[in-house]
């Protein structure tokens, strides 16, 4: 998603998994499972980036 709203990744960093779902969700339109598997992805991706965190 080009326009990501900063609290997806700020509430998957906190671990608030599914504040983060809901916040995509709400940005994006799409589907709850769609969302799951986004903010999964994501997660992937933030935690290879910043190991530490």
């Amino acid at each position: 998603m080009e326009n990501l709203p900063e609290s997806v990744d700020h509430e998957i960093l906190s671990g608030r998994i599914i504040h983060a779902i809901k916040a995509y969700q709400d940005a994006s339109g799409c589907t709850i499972h769609e969302a799951m598997d986004f903010v999964r992805e994501r997660d992937a991706e933030l935690h290879r980036d910043r190991p530490n965190t």
